[in-house]
C-alpha cells in the first residue's frame, strides 16, 4: 500500500520560483475548485488550487512511481485512440 506524505509544504518565494501555467476549461475549473472545496472541508486543511497541483505532482513523483505508471498508461490510451 502507498502512503504519500501529504503535509503541505510552503509555497516559494515569488523571487525564486518559476511561474507555471495550466490553462482549464471554465466547467473544468469549476468542477476543480468544487473537488478542493470538498478536500479542505474533508481535511481541515485550506490548501489554494497551486498548492494542490504541486502536491499532486510531488505525489506523482515518488518511488513507486504509481500514479506515474497511471499517467503513462493513460497516455498511452489517449495516443492509441488518436
Amino acid at each position: 500500500m502507498t502512503t504519500y506524505n501529504t503535509e503541505p509544504r510552503p509555497a516559494p518565494m515569488a523571487g525564486g520560483a518559476v511561474p507555471t501555467t495550466v490553462r482549464f476549461a471554465p466547467d473544468e475549473s469549476l468542477e476543480i475548485d468544487r473537488w478542493i472545496l470538498e478536500l479542505r472541508a474533508r481535511t481541515g486543511i485550506r490548501w489554494d488550487k497551486a498548492e494542490v497541483i504541486r502536491e499532486l505532482l510531488r505525489m506523482a513523483r515518488t518511488r513507486d512511481g504509481i500514479l506515474c505508471d497511471a499517467l503513462a498508461a493513460r497516455a498511452r490510451r489517449a495516443d492509441a485512440g488518436s
